[in-house]
């Protein structure tokens, strides 16, 4: 089994944040797609995006400088605020597998449509929480204006006629890093021509196992080959670059 190089690709992609002061948001400089097999056989989708700095395009109103919101002026509108938390990391894996479990996208028997012309839509986390200690259980962590919280999120993953895919994906935001912990905020992110980069699967079954297993949770398992990532065996896509 060789040893899988994966290039880093700047995707082509931006994340909205509703209300703050950048209405044209920020354009993502990373952006992961990977999966995993677990032990019983399921399929998991982990996702990784980080913007650029806040501040990297102009804010509409530079030139006047900081807008007055008076005695209610809210962390969320203000640009100095945004700048001295630099970019967004929006992540499952970024601060470790423990951290964040992502989308469950595929069970055995009732497989992930990879080549469906229709999008493919994933949930976690809806809202409302059952239980309020559930934001420290949650599937993915951001850092946004310090380590808030996110929860509701819908991704939709479409097929393009090249095999990569477009990703929108949405969520809401709640600042408890300042004790805020209602959702009132929301982001949507679209990044363009993305593969599924690789799916891992646990090092304690053979390759003929793994293979068996993917065909039951993907409908496109010719599409990848066997691979190490990270010393890790993975089916690694063929359209990497």
């Amino acid at each position: 089994m060789e040893r899988t190089n994966l290039a880093r690709i700047s995707p082509t992609g931006r994340i909205v944040f509703p209300g703050n002061p950048w209405p044209e948001g920020h354009a993502i400089e990373e952006f992961a797609w990977t999966g995993r097999l677990d032990p019983a056989g399921d399929l998991w989708f982990d996702l990784h995006l980080q913007s650029t700095e806040y501040d990297a395009e102009q804010a509409p109103d530079d030139a006047e400088g900081e807008p007055d919101h008076g005695e209610d002026h809210e962390d969320w509108t203000s640009r100095i605020v945004w700048q001295n938390y630099h970019r967004c990391t929006l992540s499952s894996t970024y601060w470790g597998e423990d951290e964040g479990t992502g989308f469950r996208a595929a069970e055995p028997g009732r497989p992930f449509l990879l080549k469906a012309a229709q999008p493919q839509r994933l949930t976690v986390d809806p809202l409302p929480l059952a239980e309020f200690d559930d934001v420290e259980d949650l599937a993915f962590n951001i850092y946004l204006l310090g380590h808030d919280s996110v929860a509701d999120q819908e991704v939709f993953f479409t097929r393009r006629a090249d095999g990569r895919h477009d990703i929108d994906w949405q969520g809401r935001i709640a600042l408890t890093y300042c004790a805020q912990y209602e959702f009132e905020y929301e982001f949507r992110a679209r990044i363009s021509g993305v593969t599924l980069d690789f799916i891992r699967f646990p090092a304690d079954i053979s390759a003929e196992q793994a293979h068996q297993q993917l065909t039951t949770v993907l409908d496109a398992p010719e599409e990848f080959e066997l691979g190490l990532v990270d010393g890790q065996p993975a089916w690694v896509s063929k359209l990497r670059a």
